[in-house]
């Protein structure tokens, strides 16, 4: 089945983080991927089961294009992480990624900074939903986006979950 968006000017966006939402670093994170070598199962253990069945209802019901975040893009570009997505099974998530899917926060931005800039300079529609969690999600509590009922914060250790999907749905398709 094709997840992919439909196109560029009429998808939703998705402005994902990784830690604590797909990723919960148990037993492997994205210091992880930096190892030479790498541990022998970490594409098989770096994400959350969880956390990952509720992305792809996402994924599957609102066609979102994603915008990447997260803290890896330090390490990590589009490219690299379409890859490394294809190698750990989110292959709905390589196809979903924006191209221009990368919003890094520069030195002294918040998290909130960094994801107004990049819809100010990208976005072409205003359905869109933030997925984070509250220690990297700087800026974001009490924002207009969080306001707006377009920020889900998922708890640290636990990750994105079913209890999300309906909120994401929401501010997905309004």
């Amino acid at each position: 089945m094709d997840l992919a968006p439909t196109t560029m000017g009429d998808s939703p966006l998705l402005l994902l983080d990784l830690d604590d939402t797909l990723c919960l670093n148990k037993p492997y994170g994205g210091r992880h991927l930096q190892l030479s070598p790498r541990p022998p199962d970490l594409y098989q253990r770096l994400w959350s089961a969880p956390a990952v069945d509720a992305l792809q209802q996402v994924l599957r019901e609102a066609r979102p294009q994603v915008v990447l975040t997260t803290s890896w893009l330090s390490f990590l570009d589009l490219a690299a992480a379409r890859q490394l997505f294809e190698l750990t099974g989110l292959e709905s998530l390589a196809h979903a990624l924006h191209p221009d899917g990368e919003a890094p926060q520069l030195r002294g931005q918040t998290r909130a900074e960094a994801i107004d800039t990049w819809l100010r300079r990208y976005a072409r529609t205003g359905r869109y939903a933030i997925v984070d969690d509250p220690l990297s999600g700087t800026g974001l509590r009490r924002s207009r986006h969080d306001r707006s009922g377009r920020v889900v914060f998922c708890e640290v250790d636990v990750g994105l979950s079913q209890v999300h999907v309906p909120r994401l749905l929401r501010a997905l398709t309004r």
